[in-house]
């Protein structure tokens, strides 16, 4: 049994095999796990998984331990065949779950709902290449069935593909910051010069808007210009002032303030001439470096008053 699991052939297709298994797989289980490469980290990923995915917990927790501790080993070369027939399962169930209905292409265009099954078709591959082969050349296992004696130079490999990986993480700052800017030219542009064209550059092409001010409006930027324009129309001087930005890796919440004169009708209401000031919390999610979706928090009772529609 033990030679069954951990026997190898110790070739360079076998480390070959786990080391581009382990190197593409681990960024994704960092995101989950640490929150590295402007990944959520655990907590936040379980809670996606067991309310948005309505997975069990147990399932959810075995996704992400996979993910992360299954790339480390095929790293090191610990156990690959055990990890290789978990990661065959998780990508199976991966594609019944949320791909298979997209199609066998990823969605390189757009075009599609969403992702299709390629990548874990490619993932599965060498899942079971890597089951048929064994860890190959400088692996743990290789030591686990007989003793052997492991260069320095290749535990010096995996520990700098490791720290480069690493390293990477420091990316995260610098994409909460380029989220940051995004949302404050996003108000600027679109909403303060009335540049409507802008929100085709900065909002993704199936932007949902959660808390609109008309009803239904169809996705994508499509949706929201009409929305802005007839904002504009009744401020004419309107302009956001942001207050407060805090910006993640997916999500930047914004504290403003609106000001403008009502001098047009505003959905409804008849020009008042007077002036408004007014609190709104915005909370914008980002995907692929555009807001994908929108919701917002208007002090809309003290709008009315000022507009002296309500006492």
């Amino acid at each position: 049994m033990k030679q069954q699991i951990f026997g190898t052939r110790n070739d360079w297709t076998g480390l070959i095999l786990r080391l581009t298994l382990g190197l593409i797989l681990f960024p994704h289980g960092a995101q989950k796990v640490l929150g590295w490469f402007g990944g959520p980290g655990f907590g936040n990923e379980m809670v996606f998984f067991t309310d948005t995915l309505h997975l069990p917990w147990l399932i959810a927790f075995l996704v992400i331990v996979i993910e992360f501790f299954g790339a480390l080993s095929l790293i090191i070369g610990f156990a690959s065949r055990i990890w290789s027939v978990a990661m065959i399962l998780l990508f199976i169930g991966i594609i019944f779950t949320a791909h298979v209905e997209n199609g066998f292409f990823m969605n390189w265009f757009g075009t599609q709902k969403g992702e299709g099954y390629e990548y874990h078709l490619l993932i599965i591959g060498l899942s079971l290449a890597l089951l048929m082969n064994g860890s190959g050349r400088y692996a743990v296992d290789n030591m686990l069935v007989k003793p052997v004696k492991i260069p320095l130079s290749a535990l010096a490999v995996s520990g700098t593909l490791l720290l480069l990986f690493t390293a990477c993480n420091q990316a995260g700052p610098a994409v909460a910051q380029k989220n940051k800017q995004l949302v404050e030219r996003y108000f600027d542009e679109a909403w303060n010069k009335g540049h409507v064209e802008v929100l085709d550059e900065l909002l993704s092409q199936d932007y949902i808007n959660h808390t609109p001010s008309v009803p239904d409006p169809p996705k994508g930027p499509d949706g929201l210009k009409p929305i802005v324009n007839a904002i504009r129309k009744a401020f004419p001087d309107l302009h956001y002032t942001l207050k407060d930005v805090i910006a993640t890796n997916n999500r930047v919440v914004a504290r403003v303030v609106m000001t403008g004169t009502q001098t047009d009708t505003l959905f409804g209401i008849p020009p008042t001439g007077k002036q408004v000031s007014v609190n709104q919390i915005n909370i914008e999610e980002i995907v692929d470096g555009k807001i994908a979706e929108h919701w917002r928090v208007t002090d809309e009772l003290t709008m009315m008053k000022q507009l002296g529609i309500v006492k």
